[in-house]
């Protein structure tokens, strides 16, 4: 276990002391987001931060992991980089939707295809099991491009989108270790330190935001992480104390808030007769930094809500299966839009629920 501190400890350190010279050098650059329309922060702050996370991550992992893990891990390592580079490119000048969604293609089928990290089964969802093997590649390459836009949709408050995956990293780096897969605990641990680092910097009033770089990266990480947690889930004998039996709706809850986040905003966007891509302040951070008014109250609400509805259903995975845990999910997500929808409608007038959410 020590070794896993170890790693952790190496890459938080790397990205503490990394972090400040990369301000000072984007400042000097004129790299800066600027604050504005329907960007909450004002003035003009350096982006990119996570080009410190992705470095932190990759000296740590080269440093502490056994050279023939990182060969054997090399395509999931060749796309992690294939996503840095598009988010550095798009932090600088925004790539065409297009583009971006062509160098995500490419990156997830290097993991699924090539590093054969996929959903092969519905492990008894609706009498399902062993899937097809075209309908597994792309059920899984959708996932992974799903999940890394989601998360990078939700990255809208100082603090939250590393917070939130500084959590969700955590339990998936225990579950790794516990199941006995140190080679996925050590990958993960690195990431940990490198965002935590960065943390310290991105909490209100933020120095630095992790830009596309940063949220690109982690929510990608992420979502390989999470094929990898229901895949090695799903293969583990029903005795074993890690096995979760609802074997989806575990992974799912790794990723509940950007899912139902991105999902609901595109829903809502189609309602509206507006591109679900078109950028507004209808995403659930919005809403509720807008009724608590401050950066911290609203993250802190957000995380803790967040951490315990994923405990519930982590808690539930172990006694239920996916065919009601999924269902009993659906539901309690549109009960909180309905919620969410009403709140709005109470806390503001008609005029300016349309002026502030979305324009």
């Amino acid at each position: 276990m020590s070794d896993f501190f170890y790693a952790a400890a190496t890459s938080l350190l790397l990205s503490f002391l990394l972090t400040p010279l990369l301000v000072q050098f984007l400042r000097r650059r004129r790299v800066l987001d600027e604050g504005g329309h329907r960007k909450i922060h004002k003035g003009f702050i350096p982006s990119m931060g996570g080009i410190i996370i992705f470095l932190a991550f990759l000296l740590a992992t080269l440093l502490w992991e056994p050279i023939e893990v990182v060969l054997h891990r090399r395509f999931e390592l060749a796309a992690l980089i294939l996503v840095f580079f598009a988010g550095i490119r798009d932090d600088i000048e925004p790539l065409r939707p297009m583009h971006k969604l062509v160098v995500q293609v490419i990156a997830a089928g290097m993991v699924v295809v090539a590093g054969d990290i996929r959903i092969s089964s519905l492990y008894g969802l609706w009498g399902i099991e062993e899937l097809p093997m075209w309908l597994s590649y792309c059920g899984s390459i959708v996932f992974v491009i799903f999940i890394t836009n989601a998360f990078n949709l939700i990255d809208g408050l100082d603090g939250l989108a590393g917070t939130l995956a500084v959590f969700s990293f955590s339990f998936l780096c225990c579950w790794f270790y516990g199941a006995g897969n140190d080679s996925e605990a050590m990958r993960i641990a690195c990431m940990i330190g490198a965002v935590l680092g960065f943390l310290y910097y991105n909490w209100q009033p933020a120095s630095l935001f992790m830009g596309d770089t940063g949220s690109l990266v982690i929510g990608f990480m992420l979502s390989v992480s999470t094929l990898s947690f229901i895949r090695i889930n799903g293969s583990l004998p029903d005795v074993s104390y890690y096995k979760f039996p609802a074997v989806l709706s575990a992974g799912l809850a790794v990723v509940l808030l950007p899912a139902f986040d991105t999902i609901r905003v595109f829903l809502l966007r189609l309602r509206q007769r507006r591109s679900p891509f078109l950028p507004d302040k209808q995403h659930v951070h919005h809403v509720i930094l807008h009724l608590v008014q401050t950066h911290a109250k609203a993250v802190r609400l957000i995380i803790v809500g967040y951490l315990i509805i994923a405990g519930l259903i982590l808690y539930a995975s172990k006694y239920l299966l996916d065919d009601l845990l999924l269902l009993l999910i659906v539901v309690f997500c549109i009960s909180i839009n309905v919620l969410i929808r009403y709140v709005v409608n109470r806390s503001f007038k008609k005029e300016q629920v349309k002026k502030f959410f979305v324009k």
